[in-house]
């Protein structure tokens, strides 16, 4: 059903202490990387910050130094320093001086692809496993990314490629190509990671992806790319724990923030804090869709949300499983976003959301439950004050709505196969045009 265009929620007494819980929970701080002191510049090496050179093998070189001596500070001084893929090592930060970039090649053959293209689809798809991060880590133990340096993915010419750039181009056989995309940095199996003060932007597709890591800090970072680049989320911890981010301004073309929890990561995202941070334009900060392994004990608190798709959001559907659960958003404000609180399990087959039949409850059925929005405030939406879509054979549930305010929004706020909602003291406002109606 779809709420009317002002409601306001009577006080239920567990919705309060669902709230209260929510409110005694405590975040433990990320372990911090131990880094020794020892410094290694890339220009020691050889590296010019020309805007031309390239100079991966620097890189390489000045990390390779510096892991055989057991660890330290790899330095980026200021200069537009050309490269390809690099991959860091264990007790190491890659610091970026002031006035520091790193750029990446803007040549597909750098990162994994032959040179020239193959033209026929089939071909390129293989090409995936082949793609390369511009920066990445695998199996390390206290790893950092810090400065006030920018690292730049050169992610024009991989949109143009990207299958949604596809599905506007002719080619002679009738039929689009596209290209995989490398993502900016990506840290797989990792404990410790720090990553501060950097300025990350214009990634051909995710701009940092921590892949089943712990003890992962992100704090005081900059993520930009045009609100129309495909793909390019800001941060996605995926399978991972004991996640703070913080302080940070996130403007992107997709998910600022998305935790994932595929099944091929084989551990759940848990313990996972995002506080004080700007979301410019993108679709918010989502769960999902890979739900398969369960996300819980996640806290977003004091953000502001302007000019994102959606704002608060939870995407899953009858393929992905998982249990998403104790999840909450306090004190957050909005202002022209297009949804303000979404949970909607027909992320695949959105059309079936309208008229929904009843499947088997299988392990490929999510569960959803346990959510809180607290001191929710938002000034106009161009969708939806919200919706909450479950699963008629696996409702969502146990959700709470304390202290929101929602004004201007074009459309209500629809529920569907929801059970335990309960509203405290919950004012949605709909613009007189939209009559309190939303649609799916």
């Amino acid at each position: 059903m779809t709420m009317p265009s002002r409601f306001v929620g009577s006080l239920w007494a567990a919705a309060l202490l669902f709230s209260a819980r929510a409110e005694e929970r405590s975040w433990t701080e990320p372990q911090p990387p131990k880094i020794p002191a020892r410094v290694f510049s890339i220009t020691a090496f050889g590296a010019l910050g020309d805007g031309k050179t390239m100079n991966t093998e620097a890189f390489r070189a000045a990390i390779q130094a510096c892991a055989k001596a057991g660890g330290g500070r790899v330095v980026v001084p200021a200069g537009t320093f050309v490269t390809g893929p690099i991959e860091l090592a264990s007790h190491m930060a890659l610091v970026l001086e002031k006035g520091a970039v790193i750029q990446a090649a803007d040549r597909f053959s750098d990162f994994g692809l032959p040179d020239p293209l193959p033209l026929v689809q089939s071909e390129i798809d293989p090409l995936k496993k082949k793609i390369r991060p511009l920066i990445s880590g695998s199996k390390l133990e206290d790893v950092a990314i810090l400065g006030e340096g920018t690292i730049d993915g050169a992610g024009a010419v991989w949109w143009a490629k990207s299958d949604k750039a596809a599905e506007r181009t002719a080619t002679p056989s009738g039929k689009p190509l596209y290209v995989p995309r490398p993502h900016l940095v990506v840290l797989r199996d990792c404990a410790r990671v720090h990553v501060q003060g950097v300025t990350l932007r214009n990634s051909p597709m995710f701009h940092f992806v921590p892949g089943r890591c712990h003890d992962v800090l992100v704090e005081d970072v900059t993520i930009h790319s045009p609100a129309d680049s495909p793909n390019t989320d800001g941060i996605d911890p995926a399978n991972c724990r004991d996640v703070v981010i913080r302080r940070c301004t996130i403007d992107t073309g997709d998910d600022n923030i998305a935790l994932k929890a595929g099944s091929g990561g084989g551990f759940s995202t848990e313990n996972v804090l995002v506080s004080d941070c700007k979301f410019l334009h993108g679709h918010g900060v989502s769960i999902g869709s890979e739900t398969q392994t369960g996300v819980r004990h996640f806290l977003v608190e004091r953000c502001a949300f302007e000019n994102t798709v959606t704002a608060l959001r939870i995407k899953s559907d009858r393929t992905r499983g998982g249990v998403v659960e104790d999840v909450t958003y306090r004190d957050i404000t909005m202002k022209n976003v297009g949804t303000a609180i979404s949970i909607f399990l027909f992320y695949d087959d959105k059309k079936t959301a309208l008229a929904p039949d009843v499947k088997p409850v299988t392990a490929d059925t999510p569960i959803i439950r346990n959510i809180h929005y607290l001191n929710i405030s938002c000034e106009g939406t161009t969708r939806k004050a919200g919706e909450i879509i479950g699963l008629p054979e696996c409702p969502v549930s146990d959700v709470t709505l304390e202290h929101v305010r929602i004004t201007g929004a074009v459309g209500g706020f629809t529920q569907q196969d929801v059970k335990n909602l309960r509203f405290i003291d919950v004012d949605a406002q709909t613009t007189p045009a939209s009559g309190g109606k939303a649609a799916l």
